[in-house]
C-alpha cells in the first residue's frame, strides 16, 4: 500500500468530523482569518499594500470584519446551537460544504480583487446570509421552535445590508456602503445584546450557583429594544445629536444589566470573565458614540471600535473557545493559551479605545492589530488540531 494510500482514509475521515456540525470549520477558519486579515489590514495602512484592487479601504475592512469574521462565527454558533434546540440535524456534510464553499470563495474574492471578478464574490458573498436563513428557518419550523423564529429575519436583515454595500462596491449606489455597514455594526451588536443575555447569565449561574446573579425580564426587554431602535434611529437621522439620547439609554441600560450577572465575582473563571468584560464593551461604545453626538473631542470611530474589537472580538473568542470545548468532549477549562488569547483580546480593545486620548498616536493603532492578530492565532494554533478531531468520549 502507497503512502497517498494509506492517508486517503484518515483525509477522508478528517473531513468528515470537520464538516459534521457547523461550528467546526467555521470557528476554524474564523480563527485563521481574524489572525490574518488584519495584519493585512494593518500591512495596508503601513505601507499601502497590499493592493486592494478598486475595493474602498475602509469598506474592505469593515466589510470582512463583519461579513466574514462575524458571519462565520454567527453560522457556526446558530448550526449548532439549533440542533440543542430541536433535536434535529441542522446540516447535512454536503450542505455545511456547500455553505462554506460561498463564505470560503467570497473571503478570496475580497483577498484577490484584481484575479476574482468583483460579480463573482458578490453572487458568493450575498448568498451566504440566504442560505443560512434557510436552513435555520428549516429546523425551526419543523420543530415549531416558535421562541427562535426571529433569528430567520435578522439573518436576512444582514442580507440586505450587505447588498447595500456590494451595491456601493459596483457603483451603482456610490456611498450607501459606508452607513450601511455602520448599520450591520449594530445589528451585529443587537444579536450580541440578544444572545448575550441568554448565555452569559445561564452559563454565569451553571459554573458559580452561589453568586447570585440576577435576571429581570423587564430589564432585559427593555435593553433590547432600546438597542433594536438605534437600527432605525441612524438609519432615519444619522449621526445627528437627536440619536446620542438613544445611544446613551442603550448604554446604561446594557451596563445596568451586565452589573445584574455580578461580574466582579466570575475572574477566577476565564470561560466566564471574557464574556463577561467583552459585553462591557459595548455600554462603553454606546456613551462613546453618544458623547461624540453631543459634541465631546472623541472621534465616531472610537465607539464604532468599541462595539467591534472589544464586544465582537472578546465575544466571538470566548464564545468559540467554549463551544469548542463543550462540543469535542473537553472540559470546560480555558487551558493557558487560551487565557493568554482572552487578556490579548482584551488589551487590543483597550488600546484601540486609548486613541480617543492619544488620536495621533499611529502606534496604538498597529498595537491594536498586533494583540488582536496575536490572539485569534493563539485561539486558531490551539483550536486546529481540536476542531479536526473526533469527538472525546
Amino acid at each position: 500500500m502507497t503512502s497517498a494510500t494509506a492517508t486517503t482514509p484518515g483525509f477522508h475521515r478528517m473531513l468528515r468530523t470537520l464538516f459534521s456540525i457547523g461550528f467546526r470549520p467555521f470557528f476554524l477558519a474564523a480563527g485563521w482569518l481574524a489572525a490574518a486579515w488584519v495584519l493585512i489590514w494593518v500591512t495596508f495602512l503601513l505601507r499601502g499594500s497590499p493592493s486592494l484592487g478598486s475595493l474602498h479601504p475602509i469598506l474592505w475592512h469593515g466589510h470582512e470584519m463583519v461579513f466574514g469574521l462575524a458571519a462565520a462565527v454567527i453560522a457556526g454558533f446558530l448550526l449548532t446551537a439549533v440542533q440543542n434546540w430541536t433535536g434535529l440535524t441542522s446540516t447535512t456534510p454536503a450542505s455545511l460544504g456547500v455553505l462554506f464553499a460561498t463564505w470560503v470563495l467570497a473571503r478570496l474574492g475580497f483577498l484577490f480583487p484584481d484575479a476574482i471578478p468583483l460579480w463573482l464574490t458578490s453572487i458568493a458573498d450575498l448568498a451566504f446570509f440566504p442560505l443560512l436563513a434557510g436552513m435555520m428557518a428549516r429546523v425551526l419550523w419543523r420543530a415549531r421552535n416558535r421562541n427562535n423564529y426571529l433569528l430567520v429575519p435578522l439573518l436576512l436583515a444582514f442580507a440586505v445590508l450587505n447588498l447595500a454595500i456590494h451595491l456601493d462596491l459596483h457603483g451603482v449606489r456610490p456611498g450607501i456602503g459606508i452607513p450601511a455597514l455602520h448599520l450591520t455594526v449594530y445589528l451585529v451588536t443587537l444579536l450580541l445584546v440578544f444572545m448575550g443575555g441568554r448565555v452569559i447569565p445561564f452559563f454565569t449561574e451553571r459554573r458559580l450557583p452561589d453568586l447570585g446573579v440576577r435576571r429581570w425580564p423587564v430589564l432585559d426587554w427593555a435593553t433590547l429594544l432600546v438597542t433594536l431602535a438605534i437600527l432605525p434611529g441612524y438609519l432615519w437621522l444619522g449621526r445627528d445629536p437627536a440619536l446620542a439620547p438613544l445611544l446613551l439609554a442603550a448604554a446604561a441600560l446594557n451596563l445596568i444589566r451586565l452589573l445584574a450577572w455580578r461580574p466582579w465575582g466570575t475572574l477566577t473563571v476565564p470561560l466566564l470573565w471574557i464574556l463577561h468584560v467583552s459585553y462591557f464593551w459595548i455600554p462603553v461604545g454606546f456613551l462613546l458614540q453618544g458623547i461624540h453626538l453631543l459634541g465631546a473631542p472623541v472621534s465616531w470611530s472610537i465607539g464604532i471600535h468599541a462595539l467591534m474589537v472589544g464586544a465582537m472580538g472578546g465575544l466571538i473568542l470566548g464564545m468559540m473557545a467554549r463551544v469548542s470545548l463543550g462540543h469535542t468532549g473537553r472540559p470546560l477549562e480555558a487551558p493557558a493559551v487560551i487565557t493568554v488569547a482572552f487578556l490579548l483580546i482584551v488589551l487590543a480593545a483597550a488600546a484601540r479605545v486609548a486613541m480617543a486620548v492619544f488620536p495621533v498616536a499611529g502606534w496604538l493603532l498597529l498595537l491594536t492589530g498586533l494583540l488582536w492578530s496575536a490572539a485569534f492565532a493563539l485561539f486558531a494554533l490551539y483550536s486546529t488540531p481540536v476542531l479536526l478531531a473526533p469527538r472525546k468520549t
